[in-house]
């Protein structure tokens, strides 16, 4: 993960601006813009400096699992492309990614809000995974994971098979089932 996706993801789950953020942090809207597109890595301390007014700073964690909001740029490139495959794999390695660790380690990997993909049905899927993975185990859930535009209002089916729609329904676990989602559980999960 380099300091642009970082950067890049908090301004945008926080919905601020490159400019806005220069002026907050008193550092220029091009040296932002350049660590933004990779054109300057910079270091630890200048990137904190830039979290800050975001309310998010640099952490480390003893896992090689990736948080949820580095998925979601994964599956974010993925869907800016067409590749509706890859984007798949990378929901499937964020829920056997999540289901691989316990307790304090899977809520930290899901504290921080992915950013929204512009695709509903994926941002609703994202946090219906966090929020199973979370809830199987009675752990938090972040605000996050129940905002309004991460539960669909139409219900999305992704067993595309019509006689098979229903076992998928009765299949889904209930935290997915409330973003809307019908997934059976078995297809969670790398073979």
């Amino acid at each position: 993960m380099s300091a642009s996706d970082l950067l890049r993801a908090a301004r945008s789950v926080r919905g601020v601006s490159q400019r806005s953020l220069a002026k907050t942090s008193r550092v220029p809207q091009s040296r932002i813009s350049d660590i933004e597109v990779g054109a300057h890595d910079t270091t630890v301390s200048r990137l904190e400096e830039l979290l800050a007014p975001l309310g998010q700073r640099v952490t480390l964690l003893p896992t090689r699992s990736r948080p949820v909001w580095e998925a979601s740029l994964a599956i974010l490139e993925a869907l800016s492309v067409g590749d509706e495959n890859r984007a798949w794999r990378e929901v499937i390695q964020l829920s056997d990614d999540l289901a691989a660790n316990s307790g304090a380690l899977r809520v930290a990997l899901c504290v921080a809000p992915p950013v929204l993909t512009g695709d509903v049905h994926y941002d609703a899927l994202i946090a219906g995974i966090a929020d199973h993975w979370l809830t199987c185990n009675r752990l938090p859930r972040p605000d996050w994971v129940t905002e309004p535009s991460r539960i669909l209002t139409q219900p999305w089916d992704v067993e595309q098979v019509a006689s098979l729609q229903s076992a998928a329904r009765s299949d889904t676990p209930k935290a997915i089932a409330r973003h809307g989602i019908y997934l059976a559980a078995a297809e969670l999960s790398s073979i």
